[in-house]
């Protein structure tokens, strides 16, 4: 015959056993996956990849096409790039220049000037396998350049032929650095003022770019695709990839101890508001499914709301960094048009 209550005191120092026990594991077992999730994230290949042979002067659209392969839509994305004739976007010259970032890194960065009297306007490439090498980045400065404008094409840390100091992404919290190293160049080397330097920012290192402008006197900003708010991509990613969202709360956590850094030190989408009557314009595929649109949306309604001095092209039926292959035209009008009205000759 079973003893009821001493089988009651079992169950019971079982029941408290497991709870214990999971108590004790659950904690381990949901930062042990958030620390998984960033350390995939946050990983940087180094150098230029398929594009490292790519110069200024030769330079093509080669691309092993792979990236594309898990959208709908990939065979018209690929197409359009395959397609584009990138010869008259060859650039005649340019200088390979060294310099540091504001805290002592050593970087690279392509600088063509094609009027000493010129604004100039410095391109910041986007994240992972990339560098002022990828064709995004030299295309774009070749519209400007062919309109007039001088461009700085830098590579930031971990990317490109700059230095690399570790594996990770720093969420812009140090390559902000970086790009204000660029900028003290340009003012220092070759005696541009602020308000005749302007800079263009291509996804990832939006978040990098946003913080350089709020600390600097950068004269305008023009962002494609931009991410600015790395806990909403977080989010949007793991939904993306079918993973429970809520994961994002350790992956963020976990991947800020990875890395040593805090995303509120900085808040790129705070600039919004604190840009003054500088200009900036945001541009977004209404159809990106890699960096939701939301960001660009959140950063302009920021802006409008503190009346900065902003605008929001929401390009039709576009995807991730579509815009500047599919409406090559257009595109460039837009570009030059902008800096055109933002930046001032050097005095």
């Amino acid at each position: 015959m079973i003893n009821l209550p001493q089988f009651v005191k079992d169950r019971q120092k079982l029941f408290l056993s497991i709870s214990v026990v999971l108590v004790l594991l659950l904690p381990a077992i949901w930062f042990g996956l958030g620390h998984v999730i960033a350390k995939q994230a946050l990983t940087v290949p180094h150098g230029c990849g398929l594009w490292e042979s790519n110069t200024p002067t030769n330079w093509t659209v080669e691309d092993d096409w792979e990236s594309f392969e898990p959208w709908a839509d990939s065979e018209q994305r690929i197409s359009m790039r395959k397609d584009f004739d990138a010869e008259p976007w060859q650039f005649e010259s340019y200088e390979t220049i060294n310099f540091t970032s504001r805290d002592g890194i050593n970087l690279e960065g392509w600088y063509v000037e094609v009027n000493e009297s010129s604004p100039v306007v410095i391109f910041v490439h986007g994240g992972y396998e990339n560098g002022k090498c990828k064709p995004e980045i030299l295309l774009s400065a070749s519209y400007l350049s062919k309109n007039n404008f001088n461009v700085f094409m830098i590579d930031l840390r971990n990317h490109g032929h700059s230095e690399v100091v570790s594996d990770y992404f720093y969420l812009g919290q140090k390559e902000y650095l970086d790009v204000l190293g660029a900028y003290d160049w340009l003012i220092e080397g070759k005696s541009y003022n602020p308000k005749s330097i302007g800079i263009v920012s291509i996804s990832t290192y939006s978040l990098a770019t946003t913080l350089a402008f709020d600390e600097s006197e950068i004269g305008a900003m023009w962002l494609d695709s931009p991410i600015i708010d790395f806990p909403l991509l977080v989010g949007n990613e793991l939904e993306r990839l079918g993973f429970p969202r809520i994961l994002a709360s350790p992956a963020i956590t976990m991947g800020e101890r990875l890395v040593g850094v805090s995303l509120e030190d900085r808040v790129p989408l705070e600039v919004a508001s604190r840009a003054g009557d500088r200009p900036m314009y945001l541009v977004h595929g209404d159809s990106d499914v890699r960096i939701s649109n939301e960001h660009s949306k959140m950063f302009y309604e920021k802006a409008s709301e503190a009346d900065a001095n902003v605008t929001l092209w929401l390009v039709e039926d576009s995807a991730h960094v579509d815009a500047l292959w599919e409406y090559s035209s257009e595109y460039e009008s837009r570009l030059v048009s902008f800096f055109n009205n933002s930046l001032e000759f050097k005095s």
